[in-house]
């Protein structure tokens, strides 16, 4: 069967609501429980963020399920079909109709990417998405946020052969409710602490600080969405000392509170 070729700012589904930027086209798509979508493929590559449900999907590339959480990045022309769950799909689509700068960082744009869930760098984009900012501050936002996700995955690329790196990392993204200290994690890899550090930033881009810091934002971010634990629950089981400490360093990485996110992208 060949694949319908959707034009830039179509998607499958029902779009509920859509912003046209320069060079890029944001837009919520809701797709129907146990829906079968065609075979498709996209006018332009684009990002998509499953906000909510399950759907599984089949390409040349893979067959496997996507959950709540999930970033994907499909390439121009990327033939794919899903099946939806048992309820209904919600999506955060992101699509790009221009030519990204650094070359370095978006050589892979003719991949298909899987990044980890609850990425930051997208749900900060979604959050100015559905608070309305003024086409010029989301437009910043999406230049910005994209150039530090695509900046991630090019240093993720290069960590093939680091496997203490992607342990540990596996480690704090299935636990950032634990306490770590860099003597314990060094010792656990068999590394001198000093060895540790200076590699770790070097592989990933970040300090074992920051990432433990993403990793326990994220899972915040997880529980305030499709939870109705109160804060200072949410806060603890992410790892953060009380309420106060999560909503400090929430504040800094997305410019509002907890309370106030959660509002918003929950409407």
């Amino acid at each position: 069967m060949k694949a319908e070729k959707l034009k830039a700012g179509t998607f499958m589904g029902q779009t509920q609501k859509m912003r046209t930027l320069s060079g890029f086209t944001l837009s919520r798509t809701d797709h129907s429980q146990n829906m079968n979508v065609p075979k498709h493929e996209h006018e332009h590559p684009y990002i998509s963020l499953l906000l909510h449900g399950l759907y599984h999907e089949k390409s040349i590339v893979s067959e496997h399920d996507i959950e709540t959480g999930s970033t994907l990045f499909r390439p121009k022309g990327f033939e794919h079909k899903n099946r939806i769950g048992s309820c209904n799909s919600f999506c955060f689509n992101i699509e790009i109709e221009k030519e990204l700068p650094d070359k370095k960082h978006y050589s892979k744009l003719s991949d298909y990417i899987q990044f980890e869930k609850h990425n930051l760098e997208i749900l900060k984009i979604h959050y100015g998405f559905r608070n309305d900012f003024s086409d010029e501050l989301l437009t910043i936002m999406v230049e910005e946020n994209l150039h530090l996700l695509f900046q991630q995955q090019y240093a993720q690329n290069t960590l093939s052969r680091t496997v203490w790196v992607n342990k540990i990392k596996k480690e704090v993204r299935l636990n950032p409710e634990k306490k770590y200290s860099i003597d314990e994690v060094s010792d656990s890899l068999c590394l001198h602490p000093n060895y540790f550090v200076r590699k770790f930033k070097s592989k990933t881009g970040c300090t074992f600080g920051e990432f433990l810091l993403r990793q326990r934002i994220s899972r915040g971010i997880d529980l305030m969405l499709h939870s109705s634990k109160p804060l200072t629950e949410i806060a603890v089981e992410s790892g953060f000392y009380d309420q106060s400490h999560f909503i400090r360093h929430f504040k800094h990485f997305f410019g509002t509170t907890p309370s106030r996110y959660r509002e918003i992208v929950k409407g």
